[in-house]
């Protein structure tokens, strides 16, 4: 009789033990849950992140090949530009040349 009070007292004890132990394992399988969760959630926004890198590295290697052909261009008409200028002032000075020396 004493020994089945003891082996009843001792198995509460037993299960009040692993019951605590079952409850600490469930709040570290709940803690490793959210913690995947969290991983792979910060996985999938570097991801995007990534994607988005590459479409701004796209769009600035397009940006550069239009700038230099825009400079390219304008630097052209730049030029075009400067021997109309140069014409025009020869052909002014050739006929205020020519009329001066017509005058004279």
């Amino acid at each position: 009789m004493i020994f089945s009070i003891i082996f009843l007292i001792s198995s509460a004890s037993s299960n009040k033990r692993l019951q605590q132990t079952q409850a600490q394992v469930d709040e570290v399988v709940d803690i490793m849950r959210v913690n995947v969760d969290k991983v792979l959630e910060r996985d999938q926004k570097l991801s995007e992140l990534d994607d988005r890198a590459d479409a701004l590295q796209a769009g600035a290697s397009q940006f550069e090949t239009s700038a230099a052909k825009l400079k390219r261009k304008y630097w052209w008409k730049n030029c075009k530009m400067w021997a109309i200028l140069i014409a025009v002032i020869a052909i002014i000075i050739v006929i205020i040349i020519s009329e001066y020396q017509a005058s004279a």
